[in-house]
């Protein structure tokens, strides 16, 4: 807000119309005009002015007379018939419906009927959301929306009969410093934690459709409000003045906290008795606002009568005085708020809308700059830009300014502290009939390093508003390793900014046009090129003006430091032309993608039309990730602008090739149904294609062909075409066995004028393929890890295998099979220690099959130890982590952590954390030196190994502090690792590295390994119905999924899990001997299924397509 008479603040509002307007830059309320017309007039006073905006005249009384049909919004049901137009900072004009929105108590009201403010929705935009105050100092509306910045209408002139309409980002930086004094509690900080942790009543969202109204009690210094009034009048006109500026301040806080957490703040009926001006010693403030606001609301209003007191006045600086302390007395009204001109964007989101959110339990997001709180909401890099952070006032800012918004962070936590079993549950709730929207953010994923990626959230409306938007944002409180802008190569702390909520739910990491320019490294969104976890959260508001309603969810992505970067290669020059209907080849860097952890096989290939941008044709999907594939150039997408994507099928990484190209439609093309064919030598390959023309195109066309094998014979049916829509027909025939491989052959259609080319690939496959002669684990060999992976000669082109796995040579009890592998490899994740197992393999093609491999055993080991494959990770922040994957279910009976290398100075500072798949965490140690030394060993490195049955001690750990390195050797950890007994070995594994002091000295985490034990098979069970008689079929399988239990099977429950040993489905007390599992929903890759009898359990590997 700016100020107008002596330095009164402004801001606009908007009229009313028929929808003929839409697009119009003038209506019945509203003249667009020039800013040079308006030079000879008196001006709003203004900080801050608009690098870019538009004007306009506005009818002001035709506003305020349109407005009293206004209905009013508390317990309304349904949608406002009062429909009124209001510029934008684009020109045009859009149409709102309008609600009356009182924000002082009626008693307040009365005495200032002059004052009045409203709540809006666009009809063109439904996501723009808008509220707007009706004042003796004009109209001023602030209009959050989905599909463009934070739109503002203020006073421009001081008569009020003309307006700036802009937006968010035309401000320039605010000039005057500001800190925030607040001081956040750890302790309650780690409560809310607890609490949030608990998962029984904690929730994240304001989902319960009430709107939560909270009493303001919002006082003001004399400094503050002589800047807005003269004096002269009587004392209810001068606090008149004075409290048309809070409420401009208020109103569009409201706008923020209705949206983001259903909540409403109104002002207390004699809220008049809290304004001051005229002397600046008349006042009860000198200097100190916290205390000294508290005393007086105590005195004065008494603490039965608001929920929330604040003060305004000119220092340099805000202090909420407490954290989530509103409906506390004694606390509850001790915030504060300061700027030399208390007015404007900065002054009421930056600024107040932050200390009020400290009051309702909101915490910093800044992850670096003046970094505060415990670790657990430091989600945005450096100053952050969300009303939390401190955009504009650190050494190293995101922005300027704030964005109106709050971090998932943040509404998390308040909502947490404003809903039942919160400290701030006193407020006045309205039920309202908008129903709260869904919100999915998908599955987690693996994804290689140096490459772009998009995150992508599904959700609904009940209510059909269409006036969703979406947000997501990084969610790595960990302090990052400097204070510097995002650094790639960072293991820990935010890459990625946060960003204003749009209407896609999709976002692009980083932004598409950074991308399409060729950067993947642009400054606040860092594309990471080591191995790391990035965590994820989606907010789905949906904007509704009855009460607004959220939806959250998180996602985690892996970045996996042995793949990538994934990059297309081809159609990276300039000058490249394909022509419509042709055959073009798109090529790409495999980058370790299709196999390892990644585990992407197939890819799906997009062209865009418009630079990169929108993506509208799809030329492949699901081909083989192997590096290079044939595409069918589309019709009827001739541009200059043409843009490939290669992207992960089933997964969220992409490239882009790095140069616009040409399509140009062709007088003719050859469009194949299928480019491929797999014939036997005895067989013969036939390709279909349509001929098509274009451009009035009518000469001849003739059919030839060249690269097919030598021998073999081509034919076409017809030779000849030169009629649009021709099928024609080509064959190759006398094939024989000497030309087995792969060819490409190319089809050439030649007329007068006119020569094309397309290729298609032949694959001759062996008529038979070889017997499979088995390789690893050797035949009975002792000691084998049961996470080993069978391998066995390959059996030439086109061969597939079967392959079984049994405990018993006659193969009447096979625990794992699979079939249909196109790979001479299989690992299974059915195997237990202490067992002797018996595995052949079977190889076939389309042409025929060989004989059954002969029968190979061996005896697994109780236990397998895997290394952790991320490492070395540098460890400089306050946590750090390292994974390692367990494929293999079983159940535990011991776990040892091997070879923990450690290099690091003062080892002291350290501690170390391991939790299992299931989230038990077993503390190995903490501070080593301490109590002795209050700051620990001072010396470097550590080489050490756990195990609770090792001789030296957890306290001997604690003791020793030698010369590099300081500690070495087999210890028992301070908690016992058997905590993980009895727990299902499968998934991921997560070391935690602890460091006190992170900034003070330097360490990387190099090594270290798992050994884990399992339980052996039991003995004694004879006639095991329960493993014998079970069928899983079929599978792989795209969504149901059989399993049949044999007549006398005990089996009597089923769990499903993923490879993180998530619980994905559960079902008890089986009752029939068929079960179908609906896994249309789940996520594509490897799940466990683990059938229980009374006696024993048989787990079998379900693979999700």
């Amino acid at each position: 807000m700016k100020l107008i008479s002596k330095f009164a603040v402004a801001s606009i509002f908007m009229g009313a119309f028929s929808l003929s307007l839409l697009g119009q830059s003038s209506s019945p309320l509203w003249k667009k005009i020039e800013a040079s017309t308006l030079n000879s007039k008196e001006k709003v006073h203004r900080n801050n002015i608009p690098t870019k905006a538009q004007y306009f005249a506005l009818d002001f009384n035709q506003l305020k007379t349109k407005l009293t049909a206004a209905p009013n919004r508390e317990g309304f049901t349904g949608k406002s018939n009062l429909i009124i137009e209001f510029p934008t900072s684009e020109g045009k004009i859009e149409h709102f419906r309008v609600w009356d929105s009182p924000i002082m108590h009626p008693d307040l009201a009365a005495k200032f009927p002059m004052i009045k403010t409203y709540v809006a929705q666009g009809i063109e935009d439904p996501t723009a959301y808008m509220r707007f105050s009706v004042t003796q100092f004009g109209l001023h509306t602030m209009t959050l929306s989905g599909t463009k910045s934070t739109n503002y209408i203020d006073p421009y002139t001081s008569d009020l009969n003309n307006y700036v309409v802009y937006d968010r980002n035309s401000l320039g930086p605010d000039t005057q410093p500001f800190e925030c004094l607040t001081k956040e509690d750890d302790a309650k900080l780690r409560s809310i934690e607890k609490d949030r942790n608990s998962g029984n009543t904690f929730k994240a969202d304001a989902d319960d459709m009430k709107m939560r109204k909270y009493r303001l009690a919002q006082t003001c210094t004399a400094e503050y409000g002589n800047i807005f009034t003269t004096g002269g009048g009587s004392d209810a006109a001068n606090k008149a003045e004075i409290q048309a500026q809070m409420t401009i301040t208020i109103n569009r806080v409201n706008t923020v906290y209705e949206i983001d957490l259903g909540v409403t703040l109104e002002f207390i009926a004699n809220n008049d008795d809290c304004i001051f001006y005229g002397a600046t010693n008349s006042d009860p403030w000198n200097g100190e606002y916290n205390t000294a606001t508290q005393n007086f609301l105590n005195t004065n209003i008494g603490d039965a009568n608001y929920d929330i007191g604040h003060n305004f006045n000119t220092s340099g600086g805000g202090n909420a005085g407490c954290l989530a302390c509103v409906c506390t007395d004694g606390s509850k009204g001790s915030g504060m708020t300061g700027r030399g001109n208390p007015t404007g964007d900065p002054f009421d989101i930056d600024y107040v809308a932050h200390e009020m959110g400290h009051q309702f339990g909101g915490y910093h997001t800044m992850n670096t700059c003046s970094r505060s709180g415990n670790g657990q909401t430091e989600v945005e890099p450096c100053s952050g830009s969300s009303i939390m952070g401190y955009a504009g006032i650190c050494s190293v800012n995101v922005q300027n300014n704030s964005d109106a918004h709050f971090n998932y962070v943040n509404i998390r936590d308040i909502l947490a502290n404003i809903k039942p079993g919160g400290n701030s549950t006193c407020s006045v709730n309205t039920d309202h009939t908008n129903n709260p929207p869904t919100a999915d953010a998908g599955d987690d994923y693996i994804i290689p390093q140096g490459t772009a990626f998009v995150l992508e959230g599904t959700a609904t409306d009940p209510d059909g508003m269409g006036s969703l938007t979406y947000n997501w944002s990084q969610n790595d409180p960990a302090q990052a390793p400097s204070s510097s802008s995002p650094v790639s190569t960072w293991t820990s702390g935010p890459l990625y900014r946060a960003k204003m909520p749009i209407s896609s739910p999709n976002r692009y990491m980083p932004v598409l046009s950074s991308v399409i320019a060729g950067d993947l490294f642009p400054t606040w969104e860092k594309t990471p090129t080591v191995g790391r976890s990035l965590n994820f959260s989606f907010i789905v508001r949906d904007n509704d003006p009855l009460g607004g309603q959220t939806a959250s969810d998180l996602m985690k992505v892996t970045v996996d430091g042995a793949s990538g970067p994934f990059a297309v290669t081809s159609q990276n020059t300039t000058g490249i032309t394909w022509n419509s209907g042709g055959t073009e080849t798109v090529t790409w860097n495999v980058a370790n993608t299709s196999t390892g952890n990644v585990n992407t096989p197939n890819v799906d290939i997009f062209l865009s039309v418009d630079g990169g941008y929108t993506y509208p044709y799809t030329l492949a999907s699901t081909v083989p990730n192997n590096g290079s594939a044939s595409v069918t150039v589309p019709t009827g997408a001739a541009t200059t602008t043409a843009r490939i994507m290669v992207r992960g099928s089933g997964n969220i990484f992409y490239a882009l090739n790095s140069n616009n190209f040409a399509i140009e439609d062709a007088e003719f093309v050859m469009n194949f149904s299928s480019t491929s064919a797999t014939p036997c030598p005895t067989e013969n390959a036939v390709y279909n294609f349509n001929y098509n023309t274009f451009l009035s195109f009518s000469e001849t066309t003739t059919f030839s062909a060249s690269g097919n094998p030598a021998g073999s014979i081509v034919t076409f049916n017809p030779t000849t075409a030169s009629v649009n829509g021709t099928p024609v027909t080509m064959t190759v025939s006398n094939l024989n066995s000497g030309m087995v491989g792969s060819h490409t052959i190319t089809i050439t259609g030649t007329s007068t004028s006119v020569t094309k080319n397309n290729n298609v690939s032949l694959e001759i496959i062996d008529p038979a393929p070889l017997a499979a002669a088995l390789a690893l684990p050797a035949n009975a060999a002792t000691g084998i890890d049961p996470g080993i992976t069978f391998t066995w000669s390959a059996g030439g082109t086109g061969t597939m295998y079967n392959i079984d796995i049994a405990t018993d040579a006659a193969f009447s009890s096979i625990i794992d099979n699979a079939s249909g592998l196109t790979s001479n490899n299989y690992t299974s994740s059915s195997l237990v220690g202490e067992t002797t197992y018996y595995w052949r393999v079977s190889s076939y093609n389309n042409c025929g099959s060989a004989p059954t491999s002969s029968v190979f055993s061996f005896t697994t080991s109780s236990c397998s130890t895997i290394a952790s494959t991320d490492v070395p990770v540098t460890v400089s922040a306050a946590t750090q982590t390292s994974t390692i994957t367990v494929p293999n279910s079983g159940t535990i009976a011991d776990v040892n952590l091997l070879g923990l290398v450690l290099p690091h100075t003062w080892v002291g500072d350290l501690g170390a954390t391991l939790t299992s798949p299931q989230g038990t965490t077993v503390q190995l140690f903490d501070g080593p030196g301490i109590p002795s030394s209050n700051f620990g060993c001072d010396g470097d490195d550590l080489d050490v190994s756990f195990d609770d049955d090792a001789t030296s001690t957890s306290a001997t750990f604690e003791n020793t502090c030698n010369n590099a390195p300081a500690i070495n050797g087999f210890f028992q950890p301070l908690n016992a690792l058997s905590a993980f007994n009895g727990e299902n070995m499968a998934g991921v594994w997560t070391l935690t590295i602890l460091d006190s002091y992170p900034t003070e000295d330097d360490g990387s985490l190099d090594a270290w390994s798992l050994e884990i034990c399992t339980e052996p098979i039991p003995t004694g069970i004879n006639n095991s119905y329960l493993i014998n008689n079970i069928a899983i079929y079929p599978n792989p399988t795209n969504n149901l999924l059989n399993v049949t239990l044999g007549k006398d099977n005990t089996a009597n429950v089923l769990v499903l899990t993923d490879l993180q040993g998530k619980v994905v489905y559960e079902l008890n007390n089986i009752n029939s001997n068929t079960i179908q599992i609906d896994m249309s929903n789940y996520g594509k890759g490897i799940y466990l299924l683990q059938v229980k009898g009374q006696n024993e359990s048989k787990v079998f590997k379900v693979t999700k397509q």
